[in-house]
């Protein structure tokens, strides 16, 4: 067997750019073909679902707006609205997610990154909710625009700037102390 210089035999991994796509285009794509199984659906995703309808409630009822959740239902005496797949952070979070797993980065930087941007889409997701049952109620009108168009759009952008800000941070040189 003959063996020429500068190759290895051993099988080569992805580097740069190939392992960010690889990673990410796992990670985004192991999300949607896990969240198709029906298991995942009934042990994942509704009860994310059920959680983002009772904290919506919850805010709602914050801000004196008098409601209640019903499993994916947010009920008022005016209006219901339903949190529905889709209507749930768990596909920007898997977006954000792929970005920050595939980027070379310390591990724990990463596991922050993941963790500390998917509590925030969480929480931006109740107040989207909340926003849609208040627009439903009061401008019936622009409810599905604002739910099919504007949310949507927004949790796409605010997932890639939440991944643009992870970025600024794990790139600042290491601040070393000085004693």
């Amino acid at each position: 067997m003959e063996v020429n210089p500068g190759t290895s035999a051993k099988t080569s991994r992805p580097t740069g750019r190939g392992r960010f796509i690889v990673v990410f285009l796992l990670v985004v794509g192991g999300y949607f073909g896990l969240s198709s199984l029906d298991w995942v659906d009934r042990h994942l995703v509704l009860p994310v679902l059920e959680v983002s309808a009772a904290g919506a409630s919850w805010l709602l009822n914050l801000m004196g707006v008098a409601t209640h959740a019903d499993g994916v239902l947010v009920k008022g005496p005016e209006f219901s609205v339903a949190v529905r797949s889709g209507c749930d952070p768990l596909a920007p979070t898997a977006l954000m997610s792929g970005a920050m797993l595939g980027f070379p980065s310390s591990w724990r930087k990463r596991l922050l990154g993941v963790v500390g941007g998917a509590v925030l889409l969480f929480c931006l997701n109740l107040v989207r909710v909340a926003t849609l049952y208040l627009t439903g109620r009061v401008h019936s009108s622009w409810f599905y625009s604002l739910h099919q168009e504007w949310w949507p759009a927004a949790f796409i952008v605010i997932a890639l700037l939440l991944w643009w800000a992870w970025l600024n941070w794990v790139q600042q040189p290491e601040r070393t102390s000085r004693g």
